[in-house]
């Protein structure tokens, strides 16, 4: 395999105006995106985040602005607040207390246009506060309109066996891997996860840009991560990767003349 350059970059480098941008997998997707929020409004760009799936109140607890409106009254209610909040997190409904309903993912192009948002974050996939994942028939709830795709996997994993506890949808995960259940996760397990087109990569459109997530990435050895960090450079699919460790300081590698998903 060819092997590119890579440069760090700034969180905020990862996306840019007109982006609409799928965080799919597990392990920190809701911190990864209120992180790559912030740092675009920092940056001076407004960002609307949002759900394609059920979005459960403890997970909205760092939206810095939630706003409550559905797809007919987002034209007249959201450039408002985005004027006074860089950040706003948008839900369709609040059923319940508890729960609030997302957006269907063939809208992100409507919230985007009609919120006059710079960039739009869609949390895509769910997995229940699990280290990895594998999509189901349905999973994930992927915008056809997403221009980059965010999957995410937790390096705590490793060493750990393949189990509900820490593995949602653990059947599916070692059917994707070829392994029994109970079998300890390793480095290769967590890739094939992240880049695997039944996995990390499924439903990602064709011309969207990938940048992998790797979270928990101080659990490994140096040794371990410079074999992953190889990987994603030798991989044709891949734009570029982030890194994030226990505190959730994120670093982020652009690869040179990077190829599309």
């Amino acid at each position: 395999m060819t092997s590119r350059g890579a440069s760090t970059c700034s969180l905020a480098e990862v996306a840019g105006p007109g982006d609409i941008v799928a965080i799919v997998g597990a392990g920190g997707k809701t911190t990864t995106m209120f992180a790559l929020a912030n740092t675009l409004a920092a940056r001076g760009l407004r960002v609307v985040t949002t759900k394609s799936t059920t979005i459960h109140r403890p997970s909205m607890a760092r939206a810095p602005r939630l706003l409550v409106s559905p797809p007919d009254r987002w034209r007249t209610e959201l450039p408002p607040v985005l004027d006074v909040h860089p950040v706003v997190t948008v839900v369709t409904a609040a059923p319940t207390p508890r729960r609030y309903d997302g957006i269907p993912p063939e809208l992100a192009p409507d919230l985007l246009s009609a919120s006059g948002a710079d960039v739009l974050i869609v949390e895509a996939d769910g997995a229940r506060r699990r280290l990895l994942k594998a999509p189901a028939s349905h999973e994930p709830a992927m915008p056809p309109s997403a221009t980059l795709v965010i999957p995410v996997a937790c390096l705590a994993a490793i060493g750990r066996p393949l189990a509900e506890r820490h593995v949602h949808r653990p059947e599916l995960v070692a059917e994707i891997l070829g392994i029994d259940l109970g079998n300890p996760l390793t480095i290769d397990h967590v890739l094939t996860l992240l880049l695997d087109p039944r996995a990390g990569r499924k439903a990602a459109p064709p011309t969207a840009r990938l940048w992998p997530v790797l979270t928990a990435v101080d659990k490994i050895e140096t040794e371990q991560l410079n074999a992953l960090r190889a990987s994603f450079n030798a991989h044709p699919n891949v734009t570029g990767w982030i890194e994030a460790d226990a505190d959730w300081t994120y670093a982020a590698h652009r690869l040179d003349a990077a190829p599309r998903v």
